[in-house]
């Protein structure tokens, strides 16, 4: 089973005080890459989105924005500051003294006046913001999970069929070597013959068929078969089987895909074998593509 590195979710806890919210976005990347994205005065429940997102996702770069509505009156309405607005009174009905004719201050006149509310206090219960963020966190990580499951599950898919053709293509290859190997001997025996009868020499049957052997024996293609094969099986199993799938494994394998059928492409020059290579490069190519999303 595969796992893409691609996913989104989001997660959401509600507590008696605070709103959490934390959404999770994740692409590829070489290693477990995370950002976590906090209001600056609660960066020290950083390591609670941190562990979690780490005992879920293995791979790729995670960024992590959470938001935080406090709930409870007192943490999110302005507080009236009372010694200021008493200040500020005192000095409106000093001036309406001062003022003869003028009407006396009212209410509305005083809360008008600048500087006379202040933010809520920045103080905060870390036991339940913590409780809430922990839970917003594994809620988003299960939807982020799931969503890279079922894109892994696509990719299964398309590297199966990828798969498939090569080992077609490899197939082909194969019932195509005798053949080859055979026409290759009688025209190389000819060549020979013809050679040592223009400069009058004798053919020695026994030193040409060990010569047509030897060439042979360089042109043999049957153990990067073989071993083309055997990388095939590896990741049709990987990618089928019940356990997780390691993306790095998969990068590897279809390296040495390309490194076998490059070495295939370069002992023969048989037209039909010729075509198969470029055909198996290109799907190997695109596969090279697909592992890359994989975690």
């Amino acid at each position: 089973m595969i796992r893409s590195m691609t996913g989104y979710g989001k997660g959401i806890a509600q507590g008696d005080l605070y709103r959490v919210q934390v959404e999770l976005r994740s692409v590829n990347g070489k290693h477990l890459d995370l950002l976590v994205r906090l209001p600056k005065n609660l960066l020290e429940l950083e390591e609670i989105v941190r562990e979690e997102v780490r005992r879920r996702v293995h791979r790729g770069r995670v960024e992590a924005h959470i938001q935080v509505a406090p709930l409870a009156t007192e943490l999110k309405a302005p507080r009236l500051d009372q010694t200021l607005a008493r200040h500020y009174w005192q000095q409106l009905h000093q001036l309406h003294l001062s003022l003869p004719g003028s009407e006396p201050p009212r209410l509305e006149y005083l809360l008008t006046m600048p500087s006379l509310y202040e933010s809520p206090e920045e103080t905060h219960d870390m036991e339940q913001l913590g409780r809430n963020l922990r839970q917003a966190t594994q809620e988003a990580l299960d939807q982020l999970v799931e969503m890279r499951v079922q894109e892994g599950a696509a990719l299964a898919r398309d590297i199966l069929e990828r798969v498939q053709a090569i080992e077609e293509d490899t197939a082909f290859v194969a019932g195509r070597q005798e053949d080859v190997q055979k026409e290759l001997a009688q025209r190389l025996r000819q060549r020979v013959q013809s050679l040592l009868q223009d400069l009058g020499g004798e053919l020695d049957e026994n030193r040409l068929l060990q010569e047509v052997a030897f060439m042979l024996d360089r042109l043999d293609i049957n153990e990067e078969l073989v071993r083309l094969r055997s990388h095939l099986g590896q990741i049709r199993d990987l990618v089928s089987g019940e356990g997780a799938a390691e993306g790095r494994r998969l990068d590897f394998l279809t390296q040495e895909l390309h490194r076998e059928v490059n070495t295939i492409g370069s002992k023969t020059n048989e037209l039909g074998i010729s075509q198969a290579v470029v055909r198996m490069k290109n799907e190997i190519g695109k596969l090279k593509e697909q592992v890359q999303n994989i975690e």
